[in-house]
């Protein structure tokens, strides 16, 4: 244990990894395009993504000091960062995700950047950042514009020690990703005892689903809680929970309160057009307590009683992992729980680590 008296494990937090980082796990002729997209001896972004807009740590409140130091004395955001990274949070283990996933709502044509991206991200962190012994892990980001890719994904690396999880963007999936087209992932991580996340994306100006908003926080403030109100709405009346009962499923990075109000609205419709539903045997909201969240941005309403009955309502304690989502600019720290007068001692446990040790195996 470090800082705090707990046990600490982060479910979600980001390796910002750079795209020289990834270039070489990329086949030809990506790998040439992506460093002659820059027009020096380094990769690109414009070579996956044409354009790319936004910054996820500007305007916010994370310790620019603190975290721009580590990346100066490891240069970059490398492997040799995750450790400072851990002790700056007080973490006991950590669950690196890819940045550049976030962005696969981007990837509009009909083509194998997503593939390309995931794979090559997986090995790099299999091969150069993983180690279990040290409390540092990692999930696959599954391309699900290709079912296929995404299987065989799962197949070659889901047995890997370090990998813990495959993770599914919610923003932008065409179909949603209750459609039936997306069964073979599911069956593939069932097979493999493989927890899925569905990861909340879709903030940004120019790419959220309306146009007109003028600044970032109205899209993210909508945007990552529209993705996964979506996608759960999509999975469970389609029933996914239902064909995969042994599935974990976890939700990440839209706080706890808007589970709740989920959990009533699908109810609501589902008893009133049970027909449209066939495959479901019990109410969405009983699902739904089946599943996972974590607490990431939690809420924190000046009357503390509100945030005691949402995690009343969603099942408890036991339904919820402490996430950081470090280093953008509205990470929570493990004190965003440990100071929480409404939690038992064992409540904390839970959330800060026991959930998590549940779900992932850490």
């Amino acid at each position: 244990m470090g800082k705090y008296n707990y046990r600490v494990i982060d479910s979600d937090a980001h390796f910002m990894e750079g795209l020289d980082q990834l270039v070489n796990y990329f086949p030809e002729p990506w790998k040439s395009r992506m460093i002659g997209g820059s027009g020096k001896d380094k990769a690109s972004i414009a070579g996956i993504y044409p354009i790319s807009t936004g910054d996820r740590s500007v305007f916010g409140r994370i310790q620019r000091d603190e975290f721009t130091e580590m990346q100066r004395k490891a240069g970059g955001f490398t492997p040799e960062i995750i450790p400072d990274v851990m002790e700056f949070l007080g973490l006991d283990a950590i669950n690196m995700l890819s940045q550049k996933m976030l962005s696969f709502s981007r990837i509009k044509g009909d083509d194998e950047r997503a593939t390309l991206l995931s794979n090559a991200y997986t090995d790099y962190m299999l091969d150069e950042v993983v180690d279990p012994s040290e409390g540092i892990f990692t999930m696959m980001p599954l391309p699900f514009q290709e079912p296929r890719e995404a299987v065989e994904l799962i197949d070659r690396c889901a047995d890997e020690k370090g990998i813990i999880g495959g993770c599914f963007v919610t923003a932008g999936p065409e179909p949603p990703f209750g459609n039936r087209k997306y069964d073979p992932i599911y069956e593939a991580a069932e097979d493999h005892n493989l927890p899925v996340v569905f990861h909340a994306g879709g903030g940004g100006i120019d790419e959220f689903v309306t146009a007109g908003y003028e600044k970032f926080i109205e899209t993210h403030v909508l945007g990552f809680l529209m993705a996964n109100q979506s996608q759960m709405t999509s999975l469970i009346i389609q029933g996914v929970p239902e064909k995969f009962p042994n599935l974990k499923i976890a939700f990440m990075e839209s706080g706890v309160f808007w589970i709740p109000l989920m959990m009533q609205r699908l109810d609501v419709e589902y008893l009133k057009r049970q027909s449209e539903a066939p495959l479901l045997t019990k109410k969405p909201s009983e699902y739904i307590k089946n599943m996972y969240f974590g607490a990431q941005p939690i809420e924190l309403p000046e009357d503390l009683s509100y945030l005691r009955q949402v995690i009343d309502m969603i099942g408890g304690a036991d339904r919820i992992m402490y996430a950081s989502d470090y280093p953008h600019w509205d990470y929570d720290p493990p004190s965003t729980i440990t100071e929480l007068p409404i939690l038992s001692e064992k409540e904390k446990k839970r959330i800060l680590s026991g959930t998590a040790e549940e779900v992932f195996g850490i």
